[in-house]
């Protein structure tokens, strides 16, 4: 259908990278790490999550 080939010049990992929580720029390494997102926002969800675990009652 179309006879030119798809462009080749995808930046993807070598252009800037911003964190999607935070929208700090970001090194490649670093983003595609911590699924998108910085490391200080990665270490806050983190503890997030660990925040939410429902405490256990004592006997």
């Amino acid at each position: 259908m179309h006879d030119e080939p798809p462009p080749r010049e995808l930046p993807e990992r070598t252009g800037k990278h911003y964190c999607v929580t935070c929208l700090a720029q970001v090194p490649a390494d670093e983003y595609f790490a911590n699924d998108h997102i910085c490391n200080a926002c990665a270490l806050k969800e983190s503890e997030k999550e660990a925040g939410n675990e429902p405490r256990r009652r004592r006997p």
